[in-house]
């Protein structure tokens, strides 16, 4: 008898873990299964309400782990949506959308098939496919109900049906509505699954932005090194400036909000005190490259080479045509500070209003007052006016080159005045956290590159993907209509909010197949729910 309660007791603990691990996942959605090389795929995820992560990685991954391109997302609601163009460089194979966030070991996974553009299927007529996963299951809601759709439409046809949500599912709904119409092949469908890994958990919780994290080492015996201090600067008009001071374990981390695409991103390290050679390093980020499930061969359906062939021809007439499947929305506005970190400057000067002077040593003389720039045997030193006490500063000023902290003043030297939009000093004593800087002497480029500054042991330069702003799906343009409408996917409504009767439209294009319109969303109770209608178009 005891033996027999353990045993239930068991069974019912699998049963309650399971179901726990369910609702703490990310549910992943794409637009479709099969896609060609150079498409765009679009991309939904619905987030545990007990998440307490703000950001959102999606990466791409191969059969090997090895991450292809990848975004970051900002989650709103417990949901964001997003894009990956697919390169045209990729090889035809099965391949895995992957979602992650720091504070869970739990990842979801979605298996999509992409063709190579220029060369198709396999001559095999199979591939391979993830095996030994257990499929995330979706609950077809019947209540739910796709009115006035029908099952054959005529290509170029406008299409008018309305989405009936019952009110008891109405208040239960969590969050907005995914509602997608694309072309299907229907003999052909891709898992999504969870895998759970073993990495250690970061107890730090990104909320507003990405976390980049590393680590600072004396470079000759690669001990870490304490009391480092380390400077984070994103070049701009008005540049971005973080600093972390590392403890024992040499550690360092930086939170970057506000930033949406690519930006360039320098860091580097100094020790406080005596000079001492150091070395920087952040962490890799794709911890999970190693987690992955086996592959097993497929074979497939007889009609998907035909529809695969018909895609990648089209694709390349939209590509021929610049028809393009999405319109990347603006970044939002982030009001910034109205002045650099380092505070109002003392004095303002453009170099280009005056006579044209060839080095920085002309310039310093000539139109920079307070600052006194010399080269002692071939080195260059550097001060300030302290202009409270009408002395110069005894230890060097921060110098900024397009609000980069610098201390070598070999590459600004030779800077003549047409290379410098403007010069910043600050003739007093600036402070910054805990830092404190005698003078600031901060020097705009005309060109804003920063290549000029040497990557080095102590110095990494990356251009750096942070959060990826949001883009909506083109539909076909009124002046394009005598051109071949060649889309698959006809609809696209991630953020859809819910109501009793939401009307949907959308016109079919001149790609004839089998469609799906399926709508999905989420209830209180983190379990998923979808609805399906499949049609024809010929």
């Amino acid at each position: 008898m005891k033996r027999k309660i353990k045993t239930l007791l068991l069974f019912l603990l699998i049963v309650f873990a399971g179901k726990a691990q369910e609702q703490l996942s990310i549910s992943l959605f794409t637009d479709r299964d099969v896609y060609i090389s150079g498409e765009t795929l679009l991309l939904k995820v619905d987030v545990p309400a007990t998440e307490k992560s703000g950001i959102v990685s999606i990466d791409l991954i191969n059969q090997t782990g090895k991450k292809i391109t990848g975004i970051l997302k900002e989650i709103v609601n417990h949901e964001a949506d997003g894009y990956i163009y697919l390169p045209d460089s990729l090889t035809s194979g099965c391949y895995l959308l992957r979602t992650s966030v720091k504070t869970s070991n739990i990842q979801t996974i979605k298996a999509l098939y992409i063709s190579n553009r220029f060369n198709g299927l396999p001559l095999t007529n199979s591939g391979l496919q993830p095996a030994g996963i257990t499929p995330v299951k979706e609950v077809q809601n019947i209540g739910l109900q796709v009115k006035g759709i029908q099952n054959h439409y005529k290509t170029r046809e406008k299409v008018h049906t309305d989405l009936q949500i019952p009110a008891d599912l109405l208040e239960n709904i969590d969050g907005n509505l995914l509602v997608n119409v694309s072309e299907i092949i229907p003999e052909f469908k891709t898992p999504e699954f969870t895998l759970n890994s073993n990495r250690q958990k970061s107890t730090l919780v990104d909320h507003e932005g990405i976390i980049l994290e590393g680590t600072v080492t004396e470079l000759r015996t690669a001990k870490p090194f304490k009391n480092a201090l380390v400077y984070l600067s994103i070049p701009d008009s008005l540049p971005g400036f973080q600093y972390y001071i590392t403890s024992d374990d040499g550690r360092f981390y930086f939170q970057i909000k506000n930033y949406y695409g690519k930006i360039p991103v320098v860091i580097q390290c100094y020790s406080r005190g005596q000079e001492q050679l150091l070395k920087i390093a952040l962490t890799d980020q794709d911890s999970l490259k190693h987690l992955m499930p086996m592959f097993e061969q497929q074979s497939f359906p007889p009609d998907l080479r035909k529809k695969v062939e018909r895609n990648a021809d089209a694709l390349t007439y939209r590509k021929v045509f610049n028809q393009q499947e999405i319109t990347v929305q603006p970044s939002p506005v982030i009001r910034r500070d109205i002045y650099p970190f380092y505070g109002i400057p003392t004095n303002v000067v453009d170099p280009q209003l005056f006579i044209d002077l060839p080095n920085f040593t002309e310039i310093s003389r000539e139109l920079l007052p307070g600052v006194k720039f010399r080269a002692f045997n071939r080195i260059p030193t550097l001060q300030v006016l302290n202009s409270a006490q009408f002395n110069y500063f005894t230890d060097p000023p921060l110098v900024l080159f397009d609000g980069i902290p610098t201390r070598d003043l070999n590459f600004i030297k030779e800077m003549g005045s047409k290379d410098i939009d403007k010069i910043e000093i600050c003739q007093n004593e600036r402070f910054f956290g805990d830092l404190s800087f005698q003078g600031i002497l901060a020097i705009y480029s005309t060109k804003a590159d920063y290549s000029r500054i040497p990557a080095t042991d102590n110095l990494i330069k990356l251009n750096l993907d942070v959060l990826q702003p949001q883009a909506v799906l083109n539909d076909l343009p009124s002046q394009e209509v005598n051109n071949p409408d060649l889309r698959q996917v006809l609809l696209w409504k991630p953020l859809l909010k819910p109501g009793q009767v939401i009307p949907i439209e959308f016109i079919t294009s001149d790609i004839q197949g089998t469609f799906r319109m399926i709508v999905r969303g989420k209830t209180k109770d983190g379990s998923n729910f979808y609805k399906e209608q499949i049609f024809e178009v010929n």
